[in-house]
């Protein structure tokens, strides 16, 4: 991967452990309070049980990718940025789901706005994961011609 690909994918995942380091600790610390939020209760029934368990598990889905970041290894690189796709996806699919439900509690650009938010959370982490795929550089020898030629 080339430093430029490697600097955006390191800046994605600093970006999402940031963000499911906040937003686990908000949840965690405020679980009503994060409930309390039109976009987020929807009208449904306060389960504090789930929102401290989704609080939880945000705190910690932050962990491998900071991880990634500072070690920057495909493997683990990948690894974490699949896992966030695949959570973000079903995160947005569940809202496209529950689109009508929302619209009923907030108003449709609202929800409308949420989707997109979302749906960006979805696009940027499979373009990260695409960025790490690729023709590895070549070794420092061979581009400037003294390799094995």
């Amino acid at each position: 991967m080339s430093d430029a690909k490697a600097a955006w994918v390191r800046a994605g995942l600093i970006f999402f452990a940031l963000v499911s380091a906040v937003l686990g600790l908000t949840i965690l610390i405020s679980p009503e309070g994060f409930f309390s939020w039109s976009w987020v209760n929807m009208g449904m029934d306060y389960n504090p049980h789930l929102m401290l368990d989704y609080g939880a598990m945000n705190l910690a889905a932050a962990i491998p990718l900071g991880g990634a970041a500072v070690v920057m290894s495909p493997a683990f690189t990948r690894t974490a940025l699949a896992s966030y796709a695949v959570w973000s996806t079903a995160h947005f699919l569940i809202h496209v789901h529950l689109r009508s439900h929302a619209v009923a509690h907030a108003s449709a650009a609202e929800a409308n706005l949420l989707l997109g938010v979302l749906g960006i959370g979805v696009v940027v982490p499979i373009a990260l994961l695409l960025l790490t795929f690729g023709r590895p550089a070549l070794p420092a020898r061979r581009r400037e011609g003294r390799g094995d030629g």
